[in-house]
């Protein structure tokens, strides 16, 4: 009995590895919707400006602020678009950037971040 329990012990593990790659090839974004972004900083705040959004994702500016007194961390984010068009992040008034880009959202994967 003991035998027969490590085969299907051992079957299932087999089988519950040998689909993750299939899982993990599924989660990648579909290269023909790929988001075209520029940005562009002006005091505490970046601007991206999204040209091509084929698929409609949503999408937004993304910035990563530190607060110069604790170094204290916060991420803040632009209006949510879903097209194309511009989405403006702005830290707090104490912040400095530390990181800028944008943030695109796939379906069953969630925000992905892109750095400028």
């Amino acid at each position: 009995m003991k035998l027969k329990q490590r085969i299907v012990v051992g079957a299932v593990s087999v089988l519950a590895f040998s689909g993750l790659p299939v899982f993990v090839a599924g989660a990648h974004a579909d290269p023909s919707c790929t988001v075209s972004a520029s940005g562009s900083t002006s005091g505490k705040s970046y601007t991206v400006n999204f040209t091509k959004n084929p698929c409609g994702r949503k999408v937004r500016a993304y910035v990563g602020c530190i607060y110069t007194d604790t170094f204290y961390r916060s991420n803040k984010y632009g209006k949510t678009l879903t097209g194309t068009g511009t989405s403006k992040a702005t830290c707090d008034s104490r912040d400095i950037i530390e990181k800028r880009g944008h943030q695109v959202y796939v379906p069953g994967q969630g925000w992905t971040t892109y750095l400028h």
